[in-house]
């Protein structure tokens, strides 16, 4: 395999697994700043749905790819209650899964059309 950018077998995984550790870090961080109410669920709904869609063009399995994105969602709920400046919250789950879910499907129609 060519060690290249341009090279979609190497891009599409580093970006996956990029995106996964940015979305476990920021999920664990101390929250700062003003926020917009509410505004957080489409950070989870986008950055779910983002998650998804790279693993959908890398792993074409629209229904393991969505649930090991939806069971990543929880598991970070559950990792942030254990933190004293995070919350667990059922709401940014269930975001999480639509996102997981829109991902999937975008992803989905995406490679269809090619």
């Amino acid at each position: 395999m060519k060690l290249s950018l341009s090279n979609p077998k190497l891009v599409l995984p580093c970006l996956f697994w990029s995106w996964t550790v940015a979305i476990w870090i920021g999920s664990l961080m101390p929250m700062s700043g003003p926020s917009i109410e509410n505004g957080d669920k489409i950070q989870h709904f986008i950055g779910y749905g983002v998650l998804a869609l790279l693993a959908q063009l890398i792993w074409r399995q629209p229904s393991k790819v969505w649930l090991g994105a939806a069971l990543m969602g929880i598991t970070v709920e559950f990792a942030q209650a254990l933190t004293p400046y995070r919350s667990f919250d059922t709401h940014d789950m269930i975001a999480n899964g639509v996102g997981a879910l829109g991902g999937v499907l975008l992803a989905s129609a995406w490679l269809k059309r090619k």
